[in-house]
């Protein structure tokens, strides 16, 4: 069969939705965006004349996530034109317009009950060899699809973007066990050359790459800030780019992905990888749940880990939040030794070995978390990605890291390090162990000026 992709139907108006309508649009797609009617007028509302028949007041949650994204201090459209390529509607009066597009995306939130019912409607209203995809983050394909019929099975996909669409190039496409090859093979197509994305095909395993590793990292960071006493800004400063990734990495992401995103995400995994070596510690610690109660999501509602307060002159300050008592304070200057040394340093590499080679708290810190990861990052190969190669690009492309795992492994020394960590009483992975006996030591290498990786399926280099 012949795809082609004219129009998507995107529904789910929040953040993530909006901003893949936007991104869509940017590249020339006509657009609809639908969310839920509004489960009442408001006080404000009644004010302003609205009455439940209204279109502007049935529709203005749709109408509310492409307006705020207009008003980005970061620019999200290329233009007027590409906002006027979206028109905006509701999942009560319009759901049966979605016959007439080629591409339906669902973007609601992480809750299954909830996706089944929508996508009864979907499959209700969806004309036979149309396009649909969700862009959860983690619940597995198979449980999202269980109950389709042929059609909707062989043409139903994972497109999971990423926040911000706009500006950032992973896309992870994860096939369900009846999609059809050729649909994912057109997908990648489309979304590479259409989309300017990096495609990358993924397992159905809890929370696909990049938000598995993640998670993974980020519930690591905030059980061990508040142990060993590391503040907020402190644990972003150490593990950030010191450790070869983006500024914001643990708190900083968590604010930009949201709490309550995080807090699904945890769930997922904690529900669905039952075999995992972690999952222990697949849980939010408690003032996780304070913050989530007292509605500090992050940049969605404008207050997380890191707000901007006026002070009483009107000036606008950075305030982070102090784990221990929940209030804002002013942003204190992270100054450990080994984050001095990072400052010198110049390239990834040489900032990744000078912050975990010191004996301060904050070098102690970040060595515990890079640690963690680099074995969990090797446990999950096979898993979660055939290779290396898929595990780096993933972060890379996703989550903006300078360094993926593999290769800030290679940056501090395979052989070092596992010295280290076997002294330490960690246990190392099997497969590590072996590559290493083989005379193997460094994930990464350069024969005749080509890049290759090692691949532990043939125990052997292959080109990237």
């Amino acid at each position: 069969m012949d795809y082609k992709i004219d129009n998507v139907a995107v529904i789910g108006a929040g953040v993530m939705g909006a901003g893949i309508a936007a991104h869509l649009a940017n590249y020339g797609l006509k657009v609809l965006l639908l969310d839920r009617v509004p489960s009442g007028l408001s006080e404000k509302d009644s004010k302003i004349g609205m009455r439940e028949d209204m279109p502007e007041w049935r529709n203005q949650i749709a109408a509310a996530g492409i307006n705020n994204l207009a008003k980005s201090k970061r620019p999200v459209f290329k233009s007027e034109e590409s906002i006027q390529r979206i028109s905006v509607g509701n999942t009560e009066d319009d759901i049966d317009k979605i016959g007439s597009y080629d591409w339906i995306i669902e973007t609601i939130i992480e809750d299954l009950d909830i996706k089944k019912v929508l996508y009864a409607n979907i499959e209700m209203y969806r004309r036979n060899g149309s396009i649909v995809s969700t862009n959860t983050s983690g619940i597995p394909i198979s449980q999202i699809n269980s109950e389709f019929s042929e059609d909707l099975a062989q043409h139903f996909l994972g497109t999971h973007f990423f926040n911000p669409p706009t500006y950032v190039p992973l896309i992870e496409i994860i096939p369900g066990q009846e999609t059809l090859p050729q649909l994912v093979e057109f997908m990648c197509q489309f979304c590479q050359n259409n989309l300017q994305k990096q495609p990358l095909v993924v397992k159905d395993t809890p929370n696909f790459i990049c938000n598995r590793l993640a998670i993974a990292t980020v519930l690591n960071a905030f059980h061990l800030s508040k142990e060993r006493g590391i503040t907020v800004e402190e644990a972003d400063a150490l593990c950030g780019k010191a450790l070869g990734r983006h500024q914001g990495a643990v708190f900083g992401t968590a604010d930009a992905v949201g709490l309550d995103t995080a807090y699904h995400v945890t769930q997922n995994i904690r529900e669905n990888a039952s075999n995992d070596e972690r999952k222990d510690t697949f849980f939010v610690p408690p003032y996780i749940e304070l913050m989530l109660g007292k509605n500090l999501l992050g940049n969605k509602t404008r207050a997380g880990f890191y707000r901007t307060q006026k002070d009483p002159m009107g000036v606008s300050r950075p305030m982070v939040l102090d784990l221990n008592t929940l209030e804002y304070r002013e942003r204190i200057e992270p100054d450990f030794p080994c984050l001095q040394l990072v400052n010198q340093a110049g390239t990834p590499m040489e900032k990744v070995n000078a912050v975990v080679s010191g004996n301060d708290p904050g070098a102690l810190f970040a060595w515990e978390i890079l640690a963690n990861d680099l074995i969990y990052a090797a446990n999950r190969v096979g898993e979660i990605a055939d290779t290396i190669l898929e595990i780096d690009n993933a972060m890379k492309w996703g989550y903006t890291w300078r360094l993926g795992p593999f290769e800030c492994w290679d940056a501090i020394g395979l052989r070092t390090s596992i010295g280290r960590m076997t002294k330490e009483g960690r246990t190392i992975p099997a497969r590590i162990e072996d590559m290493l006996e083989q005379g193997y030591d460094s994930f990464y290498i350069y024969r005749e000026g080509v890049r290759h990786y090692f691949d532990f399926k043939s125990n052997s280099y292959q080109r990237c």
